[in-house]
């Protein structure tokens, strides 16, 4: 029995291949992220590999902002990180591409005609996450004026003063706005452009069809990414390197499941 499913024109030409957005369920979450920590035992050495560049280089990037006193832009600095989050997912979907059709190597995806697509996606989220912290910048300068004498009289100014509690709704608010468009533009395109000869645009169509098509789905894989990334955080980002290899792989086989 077929899935109800949305046709997608998959070419500009004279006889476009429609791509079937398929119906999702909740169920489809569990088994993916079952089949993406699976992908994570096979190919162990090449996911964590890539897994522990984006911590590290979060620690490291928060230690010099620590350093020069700017305490202030840490936290949207390093919560920005699930924003270019899906750029770990290009080599992750590739890494489950890879084991699913017997290949020797995940590198050959990254060639063109492919490499464009995949080149535009990532200036995407790239510019979005330079947006997010220049937001972050704007609302932190609009509710507190100025950088703060030291960390400990910021952290006692956000917590006691109005002007603080001010910052962490206007930035929690902001946040979500740029998740949520991150979200909806990348979670099936990147793992398309891995798989498929397209245009950075049409994956993008694709990915934002397939949420009107399963709104309430792709709510419920934001929540288990937003969930799994805090958690990856609290010991010093460093469960990341456990969480990002299982959210990138189940990201193919959501893609997979929902795209025909």
């Amino acid at each position: 029995m077929s899935m109800p499913a949305t046709a997608i024109p998959r070419s500009l030409g004279a006889e476009p291949a429609p791509f079937q957005i398929r119906q999702m369920q909740l169920s489809d979450i569990r088994a993916a992220l079952a089949a993406g920590y699976g992908d994570l035992v096979a190919c162990r050495t090449d996911a964590l590999l890539m897994a522990v560049i984006f911590p590290v280089a979060g620690v490291l990037i928060a230690g010099i902002f620590v350093l020069q006193n700017l305490l202030p832009f840490v936290f949207p600095l390093c919560a920005g990180f699930a924003l270019v989050g899906p750029l770990a997912t290009l080599w992750f979907a590739a890494l489950s591409r890879q084991r699913e059709r017997g290949e020797e190597s995940a590198v050959a995806v990254f060639r063109q005609p492919r490499l464009a697509s995949i080149q535009r996606l990532a200036l995407l989220v790239v510019l979005l996450y330079v947006a997010w912290n220049l937001v972050a910048a704007a609302i932190y300068f609009g509710t507190f004026g100025s950088l703060p004498a030291s960390d400990a009289s910021f952290i006692e100014r956000v917590f006691t003063t109005g002007a603080g509690w001010g910052l962490i709704v206007l930035g929690c608010a902001a946040g979500a706005v740029f998740a949520a468009v991150v979200l909806v533009v990348s979670f099936i395109s990147f793992p398309m452009v891995i798989d498929r000869d397209v245009t950075a645009a049409q994956a993008v169509a694709t990915s934002v069809q397939a949420m009107r098509r399963n709104p309430g789905f792709v709510l419920a894989w934001g929540g288990v990414v937003a969930a799994g990334l805090f958690l990856g955080s609290l010991p010093g980002l460093f469960g990341l390197v456990i969480v990002l290899p299982v959210l990138g792989h189940a990201s193919w086989h959501i893609y997979r499941r929902m795209v025909g």
